[in-house]
């Protein structure tokens, strides 16, 4: 038996687990220099805070995109890139909660942050 698609599936995955650690330690370290509502001490606590936010956005963020489409009776479907964009800044402040390291003070600056973060990544994939 050959195991050699199963590896490269395997290796493609963690490739992509990492590059979305990467550009959410850099989006939330990034945010953190800019913005006064978001705090992060160092860029250790950054890495811990993209690791948090990574697996708190792969569990949370697709449940939380179609709880507030149902919420918004549609519409929230309709305008997809904006529901997301909430769902990702709900999940940052989600993150903020449960980590003493990673500081948001608020809706608003968790909002610009998630688009930074989304910034970041889109960056980075495009120069990758």
């Amino acid at each position: 038996m050959d195991n050699a698609p199963f590896m490269l599936n395997c290796e493609g995955m963690l490739m992509a687990v990492l590059l979305g650690w990467v550009t959410a330690t850099l989006g939330l370290w990034f945010a953190s220099r800019v913005l006064d509502g978001v705090r992060l001490v160092s860029f250790a606590d950054a890495v811990w805070a993209g690791a948090l936010l990574g697996v708190l956005q792969a569990v949370l963020q697709g449940p939380i995109f179609v709880l507030l489409g149902i919420g918004t009776l549609g519409i929230g479907f309709l305008l997809w890139f904006i529901t997301r964009w909430v769902a990702a800044a709900l999940v940052i402040m989600l993150t903020s909660a449960l980590s003493s390291r990673f500081d948001v003070r608020g809706f608003w600056p968790a909002l610009i942050t998630a688009f930074i973060v989304a910034l970041t990544g889109s960056l980075v994939r495009w120069v990758l």
